[in-house]
This record gives C-alpha cells, structure tokens and sequence, in this order.
C-alpha cells in the first residue's frame, strides 16, 4: 500500500490514507486502486487540492455540506446563478503531515469555537493556545496575552483546522483561503453584470449604485479624499461577497426569485455562537419567532467561522443561511455592529427589517413591511428607525464628536432633525445607494467638511464609533424627516402588561420637549434586549397560546388605550409625529 501511495497525486495520498487501512489486503495494486476509487471522493485531481469532487460547472468548485453521517451532499452554485448538486462518501478525519489549515476564528474580543490549536495574535507576530474542549475562547489581550505590544490593530484568532475533517466541511466558505472556497452569490463582479443586464430591474441599479464605489466602478476617482484609515480598495471590494450555506440550497429556492433577490424578510447579522451557548440559545428564540409569526423568511448573515448545527434549515425552512468574511481590524478597531450595513447591503432584500439577536418577534409583526415600502420610496429614500425610548441622547448627555455639526453651543440642535432613533432598521432597495454611501465614507474615512455657521463641525466619519451613531447621523445629516413608532419593547418584560390586558404597567415612550413633547406609542411587535432565552421562551409559549385562542390585546398602546393599527390610532391621536 505504501508503494501504491507514493504514485498517487499529492492531494490524493493526503485523502487515501484512512481508505489505505479499509482497502488493506488486496491481492493486487490494480485492485487497491480500485478499492480506493470507490471509497474515495471522485475526481480528486479536477478539483485541485480538494478532497472532495468538483462541481458540475468547471468555474464553481464545490460548496461544503454533510447530511449528518458519512454521505456528503454539494450544493454548487454555477456561473449563470443556478444552483446544483453532487454526492460523495465522506472519508475519516485526513491527518497526513502538511493538511492542516489555519482560518480565521474570532476578531478581538470575541469567541473563538476550535477543537484544534489556536493562534492569536496577527501576521507575523501569533502565539499559540491549546484551548478548553467545550469551552469558548474569548480571544483578547486580557485572555491570552499580547503577542507583540507594537501590533495595535488586527489581532485576532485563528483555528487549525484538518482538511477533510467534519469542521473542514462545516466552515464557512468566507474563512477559507481562495482557492478552497466557492463561488459567491453576491459580489462585485455579480452586481455590476445585474446591473448591466438588459432586464435589468431598479433593484439591481440600486445596488450596483451602493457597491460600485467598493468595486473599483465608474466614479470612484472623484470620491473624495480617503484618510490615513481607509481600507485599501482590494479589501473594499473583498468585503462585498456573501455565499449561500449549502445545507440551505432549498430554503434559499424557496425565498428567492430567479433574479436572486427575495420581496420581503427579516434581516440578522451574527457572528461566532458557541454551540449550545448563550448567542445560540438566543438565535434559536428568535428563529422560533420569526417562523411562529411571521410568513416571511429570515435573512441570517453569518460573520463567524462554524454556524452552530441547531440552525437547521428542516427544523427552520424559512431561514436562508448566508456568510461574509469578517471586517477587517488592520490600522483601526472597528465594531461589529458595521456588519448591519454589510448584510442590508448583501441580503439583496427588496424591503427589509433588520432584527438583532437580542429580540424576538410577536404577532402582527409583518405589518412593518407594507409600511416599510409604503414610506421608504425613491422620493424618501432613507432607512427609517423607531424612536429611541431614551429621551436625552443629545449634546448635553452624550460625549459624541458629532454633535458641534448639528447643534450650537447653547445646546440648540437646528440640524438635528429627528430624535435620536434605535439601530433596528427597516428599508427598501430605494435605500441601498444611502447606505452603501455612508459605509463607504465611513470605511474610506472620508471627512465631512465644516458647516457654515457651525463651530468645529468638521467630521472624520471613521472616528464615529458604533452604527447607530452613524445611522442617526447620517440621516440628519441628509435632512430625513420620517420615524417610527416604537415597534420593539425596550424590554421583553413590558409583555407581561400586555398578556395581562392591563394599562397599569404599559408606559409611553418617555416625551422630549422638542419632538415628542407628550411621548410616543408603544407597539408590541418585537421585544428588544431579549438576553435571558429562557425566559424569551416562556413569553413565546405564551404568546402561541394566547395567539391560537384568539385573544390577544391590540398590538399599538397610547395614552392608555389599545389601537389595531395606526389608522386608529391617528383618529384619537391627530399629533402623534411617528409612523406605524
């Protein structure tokens, strides 16, 4: 068997090692090798260093997928958009010398899920971690050291990985080198040919329009001046990829159109969940929400390297499984939470509402969507967000570096023009050129130049820290005009007032003298801050059950009355400035 081995293809000794030992006591090499095509993946050498076969169309190398026992299943997606499918047998874990990957894990701060080594640290300067099986690595200096005090930005973990293990066939196709990874669903070279296309819809020019600056497309020499913090145009354009899961090939038939764009969902953006922890157990909450009360699909981008398994498209056939590469932290940290941009952008979502871990929904929920592209048009093409049920995010309680651009010393806000708005939300493909324009500014760290009248209101946008402060300043900024009502309950303990009928405990969103000056409604589509999932749990079993009897309270509370829609709330309340 050795003999036989060494006359093999390199990548083909690497697989046929375990299958040696199945294929041992042939009589003769000629029957081994044939012992070994048959327990092996087919077609070794058309896939390159695959161990596992080429996909039918000779430009889409094969997706990863395993069915759960030893028979693997590849979805491919080809170079005309549609998708495929191949089998193979699945080998034992490859452990030949030379076969081992490292792929990105977790950025820092955040958890890092490996049963291998890991390395922490960034190029050139990594210190490596035997982690805790079952056990979660949280991936930062205070953790694991610093591998090299004069490296500021960057560090982060990665994972060894085995080639053709179980992990190899479960990671995320945005982790893996090139060469191992598929075809995306959405890039820049997908988006700009959609846009050229002679059937072209408004959708697809919109978003062409929102990456073309991330593409290298028409215009992007007049852009201004990109600062010392940019992301390099290669990096930009890596950025704006995404890859359909393949164990969700028919999920994403089912929501999809042949075009590659979905009417209407729900829109999540996540990164690492441990298997059985905590983010878990609060996705697996939401995904029970969205498919108890809602008849539209769930949008999952996933920034991490291993989906957890118990996002099952079977168990959750609403839910369309997409991943991204992570957001590079090279020269500048920056936080996860831009990540919403990317997936609003990526999701190719004709009118969406993003929803975060942290919420689950409730009944009449989906009545935000004919609301959403009733409102966000191609004459107000903004996002919209709900009211933020803090009333005094402003100059004189927030130290934000954005403030002398809106407001003047006197603590007056003339170019402030809505209340501060929580980052949840909802838009339409009107809406995509706005928001690839604020990401691009934002990752280019373009400047906004000083406003007339306005004492140091020069802003470097990258220095903006988190989305929701880009988000709300970023529409001022464009004079938007247009809020919801607060859809999502600060609190998911808000509920247990409205499952009781009772007015009691129900409270409006605190008034502000300049906008909402006697509060605003609450409305119980969503419940915000859901971090304890067992007790999101009881709240949806008990909403279930009040559901199928047919009692629940209406969904709109103000004033201590209860209104079906904003129709009804409008004829007792004229004032009320935000939507629902």
């Amino acid at each position: 068997p050795s003999s036989t081995a060494k006359r093999l293809p390199l990548a083909c000794r690497a697989a046929s090692f375990p299958m040696l030992r199945r294929c041992r006591g042939r009589s003769s090499s000629a029957a081994l090798g044939l012992c070994l095509l048959a327990c092996a993946p087919s077609s070794v050498e058309a896939a390159g260093r695959h161990p596992w076969p080429a996909a039918p169309s000779s430009d889409a190398p094969a997706l990863r997928g395993s069915d759960g026992g030893g028979r693997l299943t590849f979805p491919a997606v080809a170079s005309d958009g549609r998708l495929s499918e191949t089998e193979a047998t699945l080998p034992e874990e490859i452990s030949a010398p030379g076969w081992e990957q490292w792929v990105f894990c977790a950025d820092d701060h955040m958890q890092c899920e490996c049963r291998g080594m890991i390395r922490w640290g960034a190029p050139g300067h990594w210190r490596k971690v035997h982690p805790v099986i079952d056990v979660p690595t949280v991936c930062s200096v205070a953790e694991l050291g610093d591998p090299d005090p004069s490296v500021a930005y960057g560090k982060h973990c990665e994972c060894a990985v085995q080639r053709g293990s179980r992990t190899w066939y479960k990671l995320s196709p945005a982790v893996l080198p090139e060469e191992d990874s598929s075809k995306p669903i959405v890039s820049c070279a997908k988006a700009r040919a959609a846009a050229a296309h002679p059937r072209a819809e408004k959708a697809d020019e919109a978003l062409w329009t929102a990456l073309c600056a991330f593409c290298g497309g028409e215009g992007r020499d007049a852009l201004p001046r990109a600062g010392s913090l940019a992301l390099a145009p290669s990096a930009m354009e890596d950025i704006m990829q995404v890859w359909l899961d393949p164990r969700f090939r028919k999920n994403y038939e089912d929501a999809y159109d042949g075009r590659g764009w979905v009417e209407r969902a729900w829109v999540n953006y996540v990164g690492n969940c441990a298997e059985g922890g905590k983010y878990d157990r609060m996705m697996t909450q939401l995904l029970r929400s969205v498919h108890a009360f809602s008849k539209e699909p769930i949008v999952v981008v996933h920034f991490g390297m291993v989906p957890p398994s118990s996002w099952d498209p079977k168990v959750f056939p609403q839910l369309v499984l997409l991943h991204a590469r992570p957001l590079p932290q090279t020269d500048k940290w920056r936080s996860f939470n831009f990540n919403k941009y990317r997936s609003m952008l990526l999701a190719k979502v004709r009118v969406g509402i993003e929803l975060d871990a942290d919420e689950f929904l409730a009944p009449g929920a989906d009545a935000m969507f004919a609301r959403t592209a009733a409102e966000v048009t191609e004459d107000y093409p903004f996002p919209i967000l709900p009211v933020h049920f803090l009333p005094d995010i402003g100059p004189n309680k927030s130290n934000g570096i954005w403030w002398p651009r809106y407001c003047h010393d006197d603590g007056s806000c003339p170019k402030q023009t809505m209340r501060w708005g929580h980052a949840h939300p909802t838009w339409t493909f009107h809406a995509l050129p706005w928001l690839g324009k604020w990401l691009r500014r934002y990752l280019r760290d373009e400047v906004l130049p000083p406003r007339e009248g306005f004492a140091h209101s020069e802003l470097r946008v990258a220095a903006v820290p988190e989305d929701e402060d880009l988000l709300n300043l970023a529409l001022w900024e464009d004079g938007a005009t247009k809020q919801w009502c607060k859809f999502e309950t600060p609190d998911p303990r808000d509920f247990d007032f409205f499952l009781a009928g009772s007015d009691d405990g129900i409270v409006d969103i605190v008034p502000d003298p300049r906008f909402y000056p006697h509060g605003a409604p609450l409305v119980f589509y969503s419940a915000h801050h859901a971090i304890e999932p067992e007790a999101s749990k009881r709240y949806l079993d008990k909403l279930e059950e009040r559901q199928r009897i047919g009692n629940l309270p209406a969904p709109i509370t103000y004033k201590g009355s209860y209104y079906r829609n904003g129709e009804e709330l409008r004829k007792a309340h004229s004032d009320v400035r935000c939507l629902i």
